[in-house]
């Protein structure tokens, strides 16, 4: 069996190999998601929309490959409801047990040189260089979502502490700790109508 890391665009162009792989022991493929936000999916240049997500899920699922989506939610742009947006769509596509539960909370990186750096809203976010770490420093214009960043790290490094809590129930923590910090109620966890069995997971969570 193998495992590989393919744009969701990339699925999508070569979408009649992917049964061919999946005779070949494909198991599951690391595609960087990132976000659900068209704003964040533009401003990223990532090259494929929440529609194309869609359809490499349902491209996969139709040979019983898993996709493991690497995130990136916490940028100038997401809003806390595109957050909990993403949340929704985590949920409702049984996708919880498919993502390690520190892509919740993986923050926007800036290096020097960046063409993020061009970007037209950066006076309202960005911040000064941190020569020593090669990053910009930026502020969400929000608050909250800083806030609630460094909220579901805790709880994601609490989740993964010792044996390990199982995926699920650290992200109904997450779940009901990013509805309070919009100043809502946490609505029940969707129960989708399909559901997913667990992939192969790499070693190492922190892959993007």
């Amino acid at each position: 069996t193998f495992d590989a890391t393919i744009k969701i665009e990339h699925l999508l162009q070569h979408r009649g190999r992917v049964p061919e792989l999946a005779e070949l022991g494909f198991v599951f493929v690391v595609s960087a998601v990132e976000s659900v936000n068209p704003l964040v999916l533009d401003k990223l240049a990532k090259g494929h929309a929440r529609a194309d997500i869609e359809a490499a899920l349902a491209l996969l699922d139709a040979v019983g490959v898993a996709m493991r989506p690497s995130l990136m939610p916490f940028s100038p742009w997401e809003t806390i409801e595109s957050y909990l947006e993403l949340l929704r769509f985590v949920a409702e596509r049984d996708l919880v047990e498919c993502i390690d539960p520190v892509h919740f909370t993986i923050r926007l990186l800036i290096p020097p040189g960046s063409l993020l750096l061009a970007d037209p809203s950066r006076a309202d976010w960005l911040g000064e260089l941190d020569a020593a770490n090669f990053t910009w420093r930026w502020r969400h214009p929000d608050p909250r979502m800083d806030a609630l960043q460094a909220t579901v790290a805790a709880i994601a490094e609490t989740g993964t502490a010792g044996e390990g809590a199982p995926a699920s129930a650290t992200f109904e923590r997450i779940w009901t700790a990013a509805h309070a910090a919009a100043g809502q109620a946490p609505p029940p966890m969707p129960n989708p109508p399909v559901r997913r069995c667990r992939p192969p997971r790499l070693t190492e969570s922190w892959f993007c």
